[in-house]
């Protein structure tokens, strides 16, 4: 066998060692190569940018996702203010969470109020960003993952605005645009995607009934699960509540009522119909919901599921 010389050994660890160092500095660290032996956990949370008491809000926030150790988070109404990091980032400091943000800070001359942004455990790959036509917009990455998930699609959306009640055909619109662009992306033969958001929907309106394979919708129809049912849940889980007097404020200006209690934050899994992965939803719960004296995290509630991710996971 032809030795290799020295000198050449040498430059040759020099490039690795080089190469990895840079792939941590830009926060794409190497894939994890240790399996994943539990369930995925992936909590979507609305955080109300920067709406006071903001520090308060931001500390609970904090506290609150640490205890909950989610291996990815979907963020909405994600602010950035110029001249500083985002509210992510600032949130999310020292958690050692990969963050991708919709926005770049290019254009961050004015304070940003309803962005969307993903946090992860590992690296992530790659983003699309997607405008949707009914005022929506949706933010993927590809993870990194460790087996038996491997690379894996992770969608926050979020819609700026379709929140009013009379507005399910903006909704409508953008449930059909967010799985074209998902089916296009994704990798049928790779682990199913997981859209987590605010979609200001109801588990009986049209678009929700669309995503979970219950109609169709301008001729097209699809399937995923929603964390919330496939996890076997009975309750409504409310996410968006007069209980949280941040919520009541608004529900009384805009709405005129005092007592409303909605389901309108989700977790879903691309469909076994779509993709050959394994998932399988253990469970979901309501959370970022525990004040403290008067103050709530946000004026929504957060959901948190849990997801098999192999048949052994059982």
């Amino acid at each position: 066998m032809q030795r290799i010389p020295r000198r050449l050994r040498i430059c040759s660890i020099i490039l690795i060692v080089s190469a990895w160092i840079c792939q941590v500095s830009s926060g794409q660290e190497p894939a994890p190569s240790k399996a994943l032996d539990r369930p995925l956990r992936v909590l979507t949370a609305n955080i109300w940018n920067y709406a006071e008491p903001y520090e308060t809000r931001m500390q609970m926030l904090r506290e609150q996702i640490v205890a909950l150790q989610p291996d990815l988070i979907s963020f909405q109404e994600a602010g950035w203010t110029p001249g500083a990091a985002h509210q992510v980032k600032q949130l999310l400091q020292g958690l050692n969470y990969h963050i991708e943000h919709e926005s770049d800070g290019s254009d961050s001359r004015e304070r940003r109020l309803l962005d969307v942004a993903v946090a992860s455990r590992w690296p992530l790959k790659r983003k699309a960003f997607q405008k949707l036509p009914g005022s929506g917009k949706a933010l993927a990455v590809e993870i990194a993952a460790p087996q038996p998930i491997g690379p894996l699609l992770f969608v926050s959306t979020f819609g700026t605005a379709r929140w009013q009640f009379d507005r399910e055909l903006h909704r409508e619109r953008d449930a059909v645009a967010l799985d074209r662009f998902l089916r296009e992306i994704s990798d049928p033969k790779g682990f199913p995607p997981i859209i987590a958001g605010d979609f200001d929907a109801t588990p009986d309106s049209a678009s929700i009934r669309f995503l979970t394979g219950r109609q169709s919708l301008e001729g097209r129809s699809t399937h995923y699960y929603d964390a919330w049912e496939a996890a076997g849940n009975r309750d409504t889980g409310d996410t968006w509540s007069t209980r949280n007097h941040y919520a009541k404020k608004t529900t009384a200006q805009f709405w005129h009522l005092t007592d409303h209690h909605r389901r309108i934050d989700y977790i879903f899994i691309g469909s076994p119909h779509h993709y050959r992965g394994y998932a399988r939803v253990t469970s979901a719960r309501v959370v970022l919901n525990q004040p403290s004296g008067t103050d709530w995290p946000s004026d929504h509630f957060g959901v948190l599921a849990e997801i098999a991710v192999s048949p052994e996971g059982q």
